[in-house]
């Protein structure tokens, strides 16, 4: 009896605790700050808006991220109607980090226009929408 006592006692002072107690702390990825704009200055979107004229030649996509566990990667898929037309992969190297792609518009590509922002599993953070006129 006094075996099985230790026995069980010895187990109890080993076992730790269910699987789950071991894994990492949730990480998370977000976005602070996205904006479609007409240029970026000194990482600042200048001129952002929603509805752009035909020629406005090149739009820049902003983006402010927030991540528990850097470096990683983001993406901007941009999308013109529904097909996509450029992935750019954007290096996150700090726990708040500032980045940017562009895309030059040509002005026959008008109507409506999107940029997903994802993580580098390819899930969805953002949704931009914009038109072109």
């Amino acid at each position: 009896m006094r075996a099985t006592i230790a026995a069980a006692v010895l187990v109890l002072a080993v076992w730790d605790g269910p699987a789950h107690s071991q894994e990492k702390p949730d990480s998370f990825i977000s976005v602070e700050d996205a904006v479609i704009s007409r240029d970026v200055e000194n990482l600042v979107p200048v001129s952002p808006g929603g509805t752009f004229d035909s020629d406005v030649g090149r739009l820049y996509c902003f983006t402010k991220i927030k991540t528990s566990h850097p470096p990683t990667v983001i993406k901007h898929l941009w999308f013109y109607g529904d097909k996509m037309v450029m992935e750019i992969a954007l290096p996150i190297r700090s726990a708040s980090w500032r980045t940017y792609s562009n895309k030059t518009i040509l002005p026959i590509a008008t109507g409506l226009w999107r940029v997903d922002i994802t993580s580098e599993d390819g899930t969805v953070l953002e949704s931009l929408n914009f038109t072109i006129r």
